[in-house]
């Protein structure tokens, strides 16, 4: 079975990635010294922090109960370390793409493009204009492997909003993407098919409800690419 779940915080522990638990853009060292508490601590409460304020903040997907990637947004005042960055946002309302992972090893087949998409999705149903990511280009340097390749968020929909050679702020504007509340869970279907051992494709609801439908329907309106 495929599944896309609401990140709560009893999912934390299912985040997957090269440096996870990892808690890079949900904190900032202060005078020097970090957070003395466990990461999956710290993201839990990050989880829970953003989802009283505005949601669950991402989706994870799971395949037979594994699970297989995520993808976290939160609004720019939840995500401390922008900061850091050159290009932050200076609305703290402004809706971040944090990142969008696969587990390590799998081939992505249009995975992680199907997450963005769900995130997207999510954040229409909030009536949110538009989808924000700090994102890096290979000038970068010692890049975070939780920082967006530009090029990756250029090819599923997010146009340049501010400009830097190493870390521009790109943009999806939600207005425009009509097909997302369509094609989200076709394109999360597509990509999982690739996964051996999965059967059927839920679509679920931003309330977390889900119903599964065949797998084998073919969809060919929107390729992935990816």
């Amino acid at each position: 079975m495929r599944e896309l779940r609401p990140l709560t915080p009893d999912r934390v522990g299912d985040l997957l990635g090269s440096c996870a638990p990892c808690t890079f853009w949900q904190t900032v060292p202060r005078n020097g010294h970090s957070d003395p508490r466990e990461p999956v601590e710290q993201l839990i409460d990050w989880v829970e922090a953003v989802t009283a304020d505005w949601g669950p903040p991402g989706r994870v997907a799971y395949v037979d109960g594994s699970p297989a990637g995520h993808v976290i947004v939160a609004p720019a005042r939840h995500v401390p370390r922008l900061a850091a960055f050159p290009t932050t946002p200076g609305d703290p309302s402004t809706l971040m793409l944090v990142t969008a992972v696969i587990a390590a090893g799998q081939p992505d087949r249009g995975l992680r493009k199907a997450l963005v998409q769900a995130a997207a999705k999510d954040a229409l149903h909030h009536r949110v204009r538009s989808l924000e990511a700090v994102a890096a280009r290979p000038l970068a340097v010692s890049r975070h492997a939780c920082v967006l390749d530009a090029a990756f968020l250029e090819k599923v929909g997010f146009r340049l909003e501010r400009d830097h050679p190493a870390y521009p702020r790109l943009r999806m504007d939600l207005r425009t993407v009509v097909t997302l509340r369509d094609e989200a869970a076709a394109a999360l279907g597509r990509a999982l098919a690739w996964v051996p051992g999965a059967t059927s494709v839920p679509e679920t609801h931003p309330n977390g409800h889900s119903h599964a439908h065949v797998a084998d329907r073919t969809e060919h309106r929107s390729p992935d690419r990816s």
